[in-house]
């Protein structure tokens, strides 16, 4: 038993990126490893194993398959079967709250500024358009919204904990 055991050790990060390769899912290849090494320690002490590595990736091989199978069967159920189309709680808070600074950052911009922004990105109107309609140059709309998104993208940055590029205006 002593000799699997001292040899397995030797080889367990060699194991354990074979599985790792194997399964495809790092987070289930160390359970596999600590299963796989509980069955070649189970089995020596009930015969003595010629090459316990060998035997290692055998039943390495026959976890990871026995794994899979059972993976298969659960999805034949469905996993989309019990899903609900809502939003989580956090992701509807999460959205309130960037509605909120976004809403912020409007209230905040010149009257003009904002009158172009909402023409552009929420009216769906060209800026040759609102050019026209607001009796401006194609330049100034363009300067309008490029100064709009600058002014919301510090707000969001600054909102989720990030550090702002700094005042780019």
């Amino acid at each position: 038993m002593h000799q699997a055991v001292a040899e397995l050790r030797r080889h367990e990060r060699k194991l354990l990126s074979y599985i790792s390769r194997r399964r495809g899912d790092p987070s289930a290849s160390e359970d596999i490893l600590q299963e796989t090494l509980l069955t070649v320690i189970e089995q020596s002490r009930k015969q003595e194993i010629a090459n316990p590595l060998a035997y290692a990736y055998r039943v390495a091989d026959s976890l990871i398959f026995s794994q899979a199978r059972r993976n298969r069967r659960e999805e034949a159920i469905g996993e989309d079967d019990f899903e609900c189309e809502l939003p989580l709680a956090d992701e509807v808070l999460e959205h309130k709250q960037r509605a909120e600074i976004f809403e912020a950052v409007l209230r905040r911009l010149s009257p003009m500024r904002r009158e172009v922004f909402i023409r552009r990105h929420l009216d769906g109107q060209s800026r040759q358009e609102i050019a026209q309609a607001m009796g401006l140059n194609l330049e100034s709309v363009k300067k309008h919204l490029v100064r709009a998104m600058v002014d919301l993208t510090e707000a969001a940055t600054a909102a989720s904990g990030g550090k702002g590029t700094g005042d780019e205006r």
